[in-house]
């Protein structure tokens, strides 16, 4: 190895012990991105419930489930479509770090997330996550479409939102914010359509859950700098899920 390769090795290991993302949304993809959050969780569940409403034959709640993951996959491919561009032509570029981020990334989310489920049985023993049951009722419906559904359309578009549209965009501020806005808003998400519905503390103990996940898909973008990493991971959590329900 020559002084010059050395030198570019050294140079390479040392900004990956402290991490800074390279592939930025613009600011039509910012714009773009949060005016659809902000039309997907005001009317995007109701829209559609209401233009089902109007077919002659109905799509039953795991049809009209599937068409509501497809809306938000192709809004985000609409949305994102540079940025994924951007970012899969980074993946190419340090594919031993991507393989790697996806692999500690995914066993840091295991690891993690039962140890939180250790503690909630601890202080709420016999809790169950309300919208794991939701997902599994909806697979008996049509297990197909909720694999496809959870598996291929889900991860993308969620990972644009959170770890992309959100996190990247604090990074550069606050790596602290960064982390804690989108842990926050991961976790809430899965949770809005249950507020009113079930007490309080089971809305908290179920925020907790999902905080493991906001936590290692997070940390395994700025590893592997690229928003593939967490769709990855995402992807396998949400196979091993629903695979469970089979």
């Amino acid at each position: 190895m020559n002084c010059t390769s050395l030198k570019n090795y050294w140079t390479e290991k040392s900004m990956r012990k402290n991490p800074s993302l390279s592939t930025n949304l613009t600011s039509q993809e910012t714009i773009s991105g949060a005016l659809y959050c902000l039309f997907q969780l005001a009317a995007l569940s109701s829209l559609l419930t209401w233009l089902n409403r109007q077919l002659s034959h109905p799509l039953d709640a795991t049809e009209l489930n599937f068409v509501y993951y497809l809306v938000n996959f192709l809004a985000c491919l609409l949305i994102y479509h540079d940025y994924l561009g951007r970012s899969a032509r980074q993946m190419t570029q340090h594919p031993a770090y991507f393989c790697q981020a996806v692999v500690l990334g995914f066993v840091a989310y295991y690891a993690c997330s039962h140890a939180v489920s250790w503690c909630i049985r601890l202080l709420v023993p016999g809790f169950s996550n309300y919208n794991d049951q939701a997902i599994a009722d909806l697979s008996r419906g049509n297990y197909f479409l909720m694999f496809i559904g959870t598996v291929i359309l889900v991860p993308p578009a969620e990972e644009c939102v959170f770890r992309g549209l959100i996190f990247r965009n604090l990074y550069g501020r606050s790596r602290w914010a960064a982390y804690i806005v989108s842990m926050l808003a991961f976790a809430a998400i899965h949770i809005l359509g249950y507020i009113g519905s079930y007490a309080p503390v089971e809305l908290l103990m179920a925020l907790l859950q999902y905080l493991p996940a906001g936590l290692c898909l997070a940390w395994a973008y700025t590893k592997a700098d690229t928003i593939f990493a967490p769709i990855l991971i995402h992807a396998l959590i949400n196979m091993n899920a629903i695979g469970a329900l089979r």
